[in-house]
C-alpha cells in the first residue's frame, strides 16, 4: 500500500510552535500577535525570520514513528505530501531522520488540488491529511483519505481518526 502522509499538524505541532514565536515575537515588539498576522508584511517578515526555525524544532506527534515504521516495515511505502515549500526539503529530510521517522519519498509545495494531484501521480492508496480543505479536494478527486484531527477542531467524522493508533488500526482493517 501507498501511504500519503502530511507533516504540518499531522506528524508534527507546527502550530504551537508558531503561536509560540509569534507571541515572543509580538512582546519582543510590544505588539499583539494578531497585529503580526492581520499585517501582510509583518507576517511575511515572521514566517521568513522563523520558518527554518519551526520546521527544525516542531514537536513530533505521540507515537508517529513507531506507527510509520511498523506500517513501513510490513511493506508499506510512506510518501511524505506537504505544503511545505521544496526549499525546505533539506530541512524536512532532517527533521524526519531526527526524529526516525522512516519514509520513502518527500514530495513538496503541494496544497489543495495539487496535493490531490500528487496523490493520483504517485498512486497513493490512502492520504492521512489534518487539513478539511485538502481532505475535501482528495475526497472529491477520489483519493481515499483519513483526516486527522488530535484537538477536535472538526466536525467531519466520516473517515477520521484522533490518534495515530487510529490510523494504524484503520490502515489494518482496510488492508
Amino acid at each position: 500500500m501507498r501511504i500519503g502522509v502530511d507533516l504540518d499538524d499531522t506528524m508534527c505541532r507546527t502550530t504551537e510552535m508558531v503561536h509560540q514565536l509569534l507571541e515572543k515575537e509580538a512582546k519582543k515588539n510590544g505588539e499583539d500577535p494578531l497585529d503580526i498576522m492581520n499585517n501582510e508584511l509583518k507576517r511575511e517578515d515572521f514566517f521568513k525570520k522563523y520558518y527554518e526555525e519551526i520546521y527544525e524544532k516542531a514537536e513530533i506527534k505521540r507515537s508517529v514513528a513507531d506507527v510509520i515504521r511498523r506500517l513501513h516495515n510490513k511493506g508499506n511505502e510512506i510518501y511524505i505530501i506537504t505544503a511545505r515549500d521544496e526549499k525546505y526539503n533539506h530541512i524536512t529530510r532532517n527533521w524526519l531522520e531526527k526524529h526516525n521517522v522512516l519514509f520513502d519519498e518527500i514530495i513538496a509545495s503541494v496544497y489543495g488540488d495539487r496535493k490531490a494531484e500528487a496523490c493520483k501521480k504517485y498512486k497513493i492508496d490512502l492520504m492521512i491529511e489534518d487539513d478539511p480543505y485538502n481532505y475535501q479536494r482528495l475526497k472529491n478527486m477520489n483519493i481515499k483519505s483519513i483526516l486527522f484531527d488530535d484537538r477536535g477542531r472538526y466536525e467531519i467524522k466520516e473517515e477520521y481518526a484522533t490518534t495515530w493508533k487510529e490510523i494504524e488500526n484503520y490502515i489494518e482493517r482496510n488492508r
